[in-house]
Order: C-alpha cells, then structure tokens, then sequence
C-alpha cells in the first residue's frame, strides 16, 4: 500500500514538472521572470548589488527596500528626489530625456504603490510631483514625448488617490487651483474633471472663485493680445462650467469677437441645445453664419474664408438648431445644398431621412446622378464606393479615366479593393495609374507597393474579356519595361515577390 502511494506521488511530481515546463516560455537562458526566480534570492542579490553602481538601478533598490519595510521612508525619500528634481534648472538633453523620463516613472509608480496602504501620504507626494511639471518642461522646451506622458499620467492617477486621501474639499481646490494657475504649457486642464468627483459642491465652488479671482487680478492687455495664462484659466473655467452644467458661464469664458468663429459658435450651440434652450442656440449660431470671419483671435483688419472643418462642425449644430425650432424645410434645403457642394454622405443620410417614403428613393437616384457629374473626380469616386454604387463608380473611372490621380493611394487602393470582383476594368485602371505614378517619379518608398500592384493586375487580366479603349495586358506591361526597365529598385522589389520584371 506504501509503495503504492510512493508511486502516486512521484507520477503527480513528474505530472506538476511537465506542467510547470510548459509554462515557461522559451529556453532557460531566456531572460524571463521564472528563469531569473530559478537563480535563487542569494544569487539575484549579488548582481543587484553589482549592478547598483548605476544611479537608477540603486535608487529603485533603495525605494523597493524603503516601500517593504517603513512607507515613512519611501515617502522621504521620494520627498527628496522631488526636490532635488525642483532645484535643478539645466537643460535636459535630447539624448538624456529618455532615462529622465525612467526616473520620474519610478518615483511615480512608487507614489502609486504607496496610495495603496497610505492614500492621505500619497496624494500630497503626487501634487509635488505634479508641481515639477512646469519647471521641467521648462528645461525641455515642450510637453511632448516620454516625459509628457509620465505627467499626463500622474495627472490622471490624482482621480484614483483623492477619493480615498478625504482631504478636505476647499484645500484641495487651492492644490489644484496652483497647479492650473502655474500651467504654462496646458497639460492641467483635464484635471478639472480628473479632480470633480474628490472636490464635490464645496470644492468645485471654491475652484470657480479662485480662478475668477486670478482671472480679474491679470493686468489690461491692449485691444487683441493674447494673454497665455488668462488663456489657460479660461479653459479651466469652461470645463468647470460643463461639469456644473453652467451654460451662461461657459459662453463668458469668450469675447464677442470670439463667438463669431464657427467652432466656437457651435461648441455654445451645442450646449444650449444639451440645456432645452433652442432659440438661444439659433441665436448664438447666427453670429457665426457670414462666410467671412475675422483673419484670427488677434487681427480684425484682414478677413479670410472660415474653415472647411470648423465650417461643418457649425452646419451640424445648425441644422439641429433648426429642427429643435421646428424649422424642418429649412433644415432639408440646407442639407440637400451642402450635399450638392460637397457630396457629404451624412448630410445625403439626413436629408433622405427626413422625406416621407418613396420620395426618399427618387431623391437618392438624384444624388447619385450628382455625385457622377461631380467636378472632382476623387470626391465623386469616394462617395460612389462608400454609399455604395460599384455600377456607377466603374463607369466614371472608365468615363473619366484622364482625372485619376495615380498619388492618391489610399483612395484608389480602397477603391480597387471593392470593384475588382465584379469591376475588374475598372479596379486595373485605378491599379495601373498607382504603378505608372510611382515609376513615373521614382518613389522609391513605394516600390514594394508598385510590385504588389504590379502582381494584381496581372491576376486581373484573364477576367477582362474585352479593354475597350485602353491598352491590353500585355501592351502595358511592355510600355511600362521599355520605359522603366531600368529601375533596379522595383525591379528587385518585384522579383523578391514570385514577379518578373
């Protein structure tokens, strides 16, 4: 009976190896946390410890030693690696910004560690870090990249800390009230949100007070000037005023000059619509309705054509102005005019929408003979595939086949995709404008492209019974030899493929 359970044992012992075998991934001298665990804790010692000359390497040995037996200690010691941080003022190097970015990365994740037992200890130690911010960007001249990333982290984590921190609401709006009135580079904005649930009434009160107070205290600025930080609490404000649902104090956050801008005008017309206040938002929308508007924020003696993009963003909130005052006619007329302008599907979807039944079917055949007839080639064809009418988008590529632009690759490629089942003419001729362009101009970032090309219009060739007015298969194909036969680069890229050049 004993040697028995003997046997058992060492056949569920062999069983748990094999099984552990297959979790590890890779050989054993594969550098992974099981392999290294294998080495044993006397071992991995040692080469820590030789491999602590190394500034990072033995700050992060020490905060891991301070984080497993005295959460005092972490906190002073990233206290000091704060300030040090703080205190110094030369500029950080493009090739060094990188481990800089590793370092405040630890003290970060080592805050975040320590919020877990001690959130009231942290969230203090995450507003210094948060303070560094300015200074920091100072010494690289942008907010961007690794180190921007860190921050923007941080910034978020200040959600996840304060709710358990209970710091009393009106002092941590002072906190985060200095850290918007000293963001020089705009990262504090979205903290304004990130803060809300933590600050509650009270806090969000005293937020609203410190920034209109710091906002009445900046100095007079000649008529157009821009006044950066005035700019940054604005912002703070506005988002302030979208979390109370404060529609009035949203849109005194900008000067009248401003509210006639299209983007503007909509981002107010919007919320007056969220807010039930229909009229108002028709109101606020008519002062951005001239096509012309002021050169910039800063000069009004120049005038230019509002932007296409900001120019639709109005036009959508318009048109539900429109409808909300129960203006529906005027609403299709503009739809159906912006359609005829720029053959912008959203709009078509509306408009037929919008018509009772069967005159929904009448009006999209007269879209699509629009939409045919279009002066643009390419924004005819991207309606045709995307509405989709494949019949209709193979006949203007065949009828029109002088306008493609053999540059606009992903247009074309998507196009070629979608007809060359049933369309194999059409598809091999937006095909074949993509293979000249790229030979033509010898764009050798495209070859292997071109190649690819290259071998579907060759598959495509057997299903065209008849090419019409363009040159066959095998016509082309010799043009295109006889002219680039000397492109070794495509040549190579074809051949790497099966294809022969």
């Amino acid at each position: 009976m004993a040697r028995a359970t003997a046997t058992e044992t060492d056949k569920s012992a062999k069983a748990l190896a094999k099984t552990s075998a297959k979790t590890r991934k890779g050989a054993k001298t594969t550098l992974s946390e099981a392999n290294l665990a294998d080495l044993g804790a006397e071992r991995l010692a040692s080469i820590l410890m030789e491999l602590s000359t190394d500034a990072y390497v033995k700050r992060a040995l020490r905060l891991e030693l301070f984080a497993e037996v005295s959460p005092e200690g972490l906190a002073l010691e990233i206290t000091k690696r704060l300030a040090a941080i703080a205190k110094a003022t030369s500029r950080i190097h493009w090739r060094k910004r990188a481990a800089f970015a590793r370092d405040l990365e630890l003290h970060l994740r080592m805050i975040q560690r320590l919020a877990k037992t001690d959130p009231k200890t942290a969230l203090p130690l995450l507003m210094d870090f948060l303070d560094l911010a300015g200074s920091v960007f100072d010494r690289i001249s942008q907010p961007e990249g690794p180190i921007g990333e860190v921050f923007a982290e941080a910034r978020d984590t200040f959600g996840d800390i304060a709710p358990a921190a209970r710091i009393a609401p009106v002092d941590l709006a002072d906190r985060v009230a200095r850290l918007i009135l000293c963001d020089d580079h705009f990262v504090f904005g979205p903290l304004v949100a990130v803060a809300a649930p933590s600050l509650g009434p009270a806090g969000l009160a005293r937020l609203g007070e410190r920034l209109q107070a710091a906002l009445a205290d900046r100095p007079a600025r000649s008529a157009g000037a821009y006044d950066a930080k005035a700019s940054v609490v604005r912002d703070a404000l506005r988002r302030l005023a979208d979390i109370s649902g404060d529609v009035g104090g949203f849109i005194a956050t900008f000067s009248e000059t401003q509210r006639r801008f299209p983007a503007i005008a909509a981002e107010i017309g919007r919320r007056l619509l969220a807010a039930g206040k229909a009229r108002e938002a028709l109101a606020a929308l008519d002062i951005a309705a001239p096509n012309l508007k002021p050169r910039s924020l800063l000069s009004s003696r120049a005038a230019e054509p509002d932007d296409p993009v900001d120019r639709a963003v109005w036009e959508d909130v318009y048109l539900d102005a429109l409808q909300a005052n129960g203006r529906q006619d005027e609403a299709q007329r503009r739809r159906w005019a912006a359609f005829e302008a720029t053959l912008s599907i959203p709009r078509l979807k509306a408009f037929l929408k919008g018509l009772p039944d069967f005159d929904d079917v009448v009006a999209e055949d007269d879209a699509k003979k629009i939409a045919t007839e279009f002066p643009r080639f390419d924004t005819a064809l991207a309606f045709l595939i995307e509405w989709p009418d494949l019949p209709a988008a193979s006949r203007l590529i065949v009828n029109r086949h002088g306008a493609i632009n053999g540059a606009d690759e992903e247009l074309l490629t998507a196009a070629a995709r979608r007809l060359e089942g049933a369309y194999p003419l059409a598809a091999t001729l937006l095909l074949r404008a993509m293979i000249r362009n790229t030979l033509t101009y010898g764009i050798a970032g495209r070859y292997k492209a071109a190649a690819q090309q290259w071998l579907e219009v060759e598959s495509l060739a057997p299903m065209i019974a008849d090419f019409g007015e363009f040159p066959d298969h095998e016509t082309f194909m010799a043009d295109l030899r006889a002219t680039h036969g000397r492109k070794q680069g495509f040549r190579a890229e074809l051949e790497a493929l099966g294809g022969v050049f």
